[in-house]
């Protein structure tokens, strides 16, 4: 007999409790469901923190970069009025 073929007294009188086994199962299905979790968030915090470091970095070398270009200008100029 399905449960959808229970009549509600039935249903009321019908074994609701689980099993040790069974909640044990149940707990770790949720466990391993949340460590998945936690697996994916780390990971996206990870990648965001490599791209915040990459960003830096570049900024930083097109810093540089504008100083090198500014410095040889000046040198050219330098040089241009001896």
């Amino acid at each position: 007999m399905t449960t959808a073929q229970l009549t509600n007294a039935e249903l009321r009188t019908a074994n609701t409790h689980l099993s040790g086994e069974t909640i044990m199962l149940l707990l770790n299905e949720a466990l391993a469901l949340e460590r998945q979790t936690d697996r994916r968030q780390r990971a996206v915090h990870e990648e965001r923190q490599r791209q915040a470091v990459v960003a830096r970095r570049l900024a930083a070398a097109r810093r540089l970069q504008r100083r090198a270009e500014s410095a040889s200008r000046r040198a050219r100029t330098l040089l241009a009025s001896l």
